[in-house]
């Protein structure tokens, strides 16, 4: 199953799991592809099946600027000229590849850098292609394409840029990466936020739609999102009493938490060790600003 119908006009073309996304696609008096980071051959195939090319898009949205979501979308628009629209912060950052690298955390320098880098041109190609934004979309901005309705939804906390879709007719909402997978919220930059993502995801739960379509889960439609919200905002919880736990059984700083990664248990790419680093971060800041724990001389120890 590479792609599936969500409605009339209305599919997903399922990419799954990281280094890939779940793309929206609406074919409708135009087509309008959300987050292209799916396999483009299944993009292909969906839009034959509709006696449609990858040349006749006409919109690309891209929800927030992480490689895996906007993989295809300068190459989408050198094929078809389509028009690419995002929002305010992240236009800039896709209209300027060495900001996003540094908005990402991977500014020059950055003993990481250079793998991250790699690991993007292997795994996404295309991701780091020039581009240019055509729209800057503001929160609440509706995109009327003939029977369907977008409705732009920010939702910081993964990223400061991040928002949802909202798809008004079948009131639907594209996630994005508020992605309701196993492995929980990704928060793995120095600039995300785990106060600004429970209130993203509170956002959501006071919101009554039908479903919440998952940009990485492989059965992305999710009818009881809101049950699978309380799940997902737990691991926040579980996560921070794990560092606590760890900071009361003597451990002092950053690198002895990460010495036995927490988030990414079974993973030695530096890249990946990199994200367990911020991710720390921000846990050790939280638990500082309840005063669980407190720094002495460069070390954290429990209050």
């Amino acid at each position: 199953m590479s792609s599936i119908e969500i409605g009339p006009h209305i599919f997903l073309v399922i990419g799954g799991s990281f280094p890939r996304c779940n793309t929206l696609v609406v074919i409708d008096e135009d087509i309008v592809v959300v987050d292209p980071g799916c396999n483009v051959e299944d993009l292909r195939v969906l839009l034959q099946q509709n006696n449609r090319t990858l040349r006749d898009i006409d919109t690309v949205i891209v929800s927030h600027i992480h490689p895996d979501h906007i993989t295809h979308a300068a190459r989408l628009n050198r094929l078809s000229n389509c028009r690419i629209a995002a929002n305010e912060i992240t236009a800039p950052l896709f209209d300027d590849k060495e900001k996003m690298k540094n908005f990402l955390g991977f500014h020059k320098g950055h003993p990481v850098r250079v793998l991250w880098e790699k690991l993007v041109n292997s795994k996404m190609y295309g991701c780091l292609d020039d581009g240019h934004v055509d729209e800057v979309l503001l929160d609440g901005d509706k995109f009327a394409l003939g029977n369907i309705t977008l409705r732009m939804l920010f939702t910081p906390g993964h990223l400061p840029d991040h928002m949802c879709i909202e798809i008004i007719e079948p009131n639907i909402v594209y996630g994005s990466d508020i992605d309701l997978t196993e492995f929980g919220p990704f928060y793995g930059h120095p600039n995300s936020s785990i106060p600004d993502f429970k209130e993203s995801i509170q956002k959501l739960q006071q919101r009554d739609f039908e479903a919440l379509i998952s940009g990485h889960l492989k059965s992305p439609i999710v009818e009881d999102y809101k049950t699978a919200l309380e799940a997902y905002q737990r691991q926040f919880d579980i996560r921070e009493d794990m560092v606590l736990a760890a900071i009361m059984s003597g451990t002092s700083s950053i690198p002895e938490i990460t010495t036995n990664p927490i988030i990414y248990p079974s993973l030695t790419h530096p890249v990946f060790m990199q994200f367990e680093r911020w991710m720390i971060e921000h846990h050790v800041e939280s638990l500082i600003e309840v005063n669980l724990i407190e720094e002495r001389k460069g070390k954290f120890v429990a209050i």
